[in-house]
């Protein structure tokens, strides 16, 4: 296991700047200054146009993050209704005197239940 990430990690070294774009000049001797400038001209345009994906990309994702975020917090208050309702209808049932818990027991039948028991 060691051996093979070891071996992935120094392809990923090595192998990166062969894939690199020669210039057009690249083999044919010295360039002149023009060819120079030029160069340096494509490549800096090709850097910015990357830092502008970047940054649209990074955009984007913090733009997920907060719908995510927003959705998870959506949830987590119905969630908190939910135990509220459920702790006030407790606290409710455990009022009054044993008399009055008797027959509200009685009298309270939930709506899905169609026939009795």
């Amino acid at each position: 296991m060691k051996k093979n990430l070891l071996a992935i990690i120094l392809l990923s070294v090595f192998a990166t700047p062969a894939m690199a774009e020669k210039p057009e000049w690249a083999g044919k001797g010295k360039p002149t200054e023009v060819q120079k400038t030029a160069h340096k001209a494509a490549m800096e345009t090709k850097e910015n146009l990357d830092e502008n994906k970047d940054r649209i990309k990074e955009k984007k994702e913090k733009k997920e993050k907060k719908e995510k975020k927003e959705k998870s917090n959506e949830l987590k208050n119905t969630e908190k209704q939910r135990i509220k309702k459920s702790e006030k209808h407790q606290k409710e049932l455990d009022k009054g005197s044993e008399k009055g818990k008797a027959s509200r027991e009685a009298n309270s039948k939930k709506w899905w239940k169609f026939w009795g028991e």
